[in-house]
């Protein structure tokens, strides 16, 4: 072959290489499928959250969403995997509370903070709730607070898993009423409301898909709520007991930090999209989930704040590493 005609193939493959990758470059986000990471088991409230979304998510991108559960660690795991996963759009993230707020102040592991993450947006709000046996004595949690304060460490909380926002929230609440409970761990919000189904526990702190079925089902008893129940109306909120805080658990999608802003934009507005969907209201009303959309703006600026929270009160309560 001629030096010439050897230079022209060398430049006619750059050039198709060349409108390859710009080609790619420039196609439209997704082209391939995307990985949504939960921190926690499969079957879980995290889990659940995450497949809902999940499913609307992939008709309005028009890639497979698949949900890979990164368990271990109470949640580190999978959130130290995805927050060093690559920035592309591709490996997304279901951020809570849990993750976002209390393992960076909780463990120096991994280097998290509270913005390894870019957020994208939330969707959904979850109730939550202070069970008890049937027949326990207490008639609201006011009631156990001065029982329980009177008998110090008579009493064990079933803790569901020792990282998880609604344990430190409720072990937060135990510190600033000075009640001094034993405290047995479990690995979810399930398993600490069968403790005390079985009487192995006295008493928990769970999400509304925890309790909802075994309320209804006169199996286990409420004694606060973190906001007004339609289906409970006599059980009172926290605020309405006296105790400030916010007792209301969130769930939103999140992503590796420096992930493109019209990347970003695009599933802010998909999420947007699907919140306002009649049939995922109702799927998440199905599993104990409520709409709670906010955009990723607003989302970092509650993250932030809730931050700052626990950061004093898990200071105090010598569980801070931060």
């Amino acid at each position: 072959m001629s030096i010439k005609k050897l230079f022209g193939s060398v430049v006619a493959l750059a050039m198709v290489m060349g409108f390859s990758v710009i080609g790619e470059a420039f196609a439209e986000y997704p082209v391939k499928p995307i990985t949504l990471v939960s921190p926690y088991g499969a079957g879980g409230d995290s889990d659940i959250a995450a497949r809902v979304w999940a499913e609307f998510a992939k008709k309005e991108l028009g890639q497979p969403v698949l949900v890979v559960n990164k368990t271990g660690g109470g949640g580190l795991t999978g959130t130290m995997f995805a927050s060093r996963a690559r920035a592309d759009g591709y490996t997304l993230f279901l951020g809570q509370a849990g993750p976002c707020v209390m393992l960076p102040i909780t463990t120096n592991a991994g280097g998290l903070s509270k913005d390894s993450f870019d957020y994208i947006a939330r969707f959904a709000t979850s109730n939550t709730g202070v069970i008890v046996y049937p027949d326990a004595p207490w008639k609201d949690l006011k009631e156990f607070q001065n029982d329980a304060s009177a008998n110090q460490g008579k009493y064990t909380f079933s803790s569901p898993s020792a990282t998880s926002w609604v344990a430190l929230a409720f072990r937060s609440w135990l510190h600033k009423n000075n009640v001094n409970l034993k405290v047995v761990e479990y690995a979810s919000g399930a398993e600490a409301a069968t403790s005390i189904l079985g009487k192995h526990g006295d008493i928990t702190f769970v999400f509304k898909a925890n309790f909802d079925a075994l309320v209804a089902g006169d199996k286990l008893k409420l004694l606060a709520v973190g906001t007004k129940m339609e289906e409970h109306p006599e059980v009172p909120t926290f605020n309405e007991l006296g105790y400030d805080g916010n007792f209301i658990a969130w769930a939103g999608i999140a992503a590796p930090k420096g992930i493109p802003a019209d990347v970003k934009q695009k599933l802010e507005e998909v999420t947007k999209k699907i919140a306002e969907n009649p049939e995922f209201i109702k799927a998440l009303e199905n599993v104990g989930f409520d709409i709670g959309y906010e955009d990723g703006a607003s989302l970092k600026k509650d993250v932030d704040a809730q931050y700052v929270e626990m950061q004093q009160l898990l200071k105090e309560m010598n569980l801070a590493v931060k």
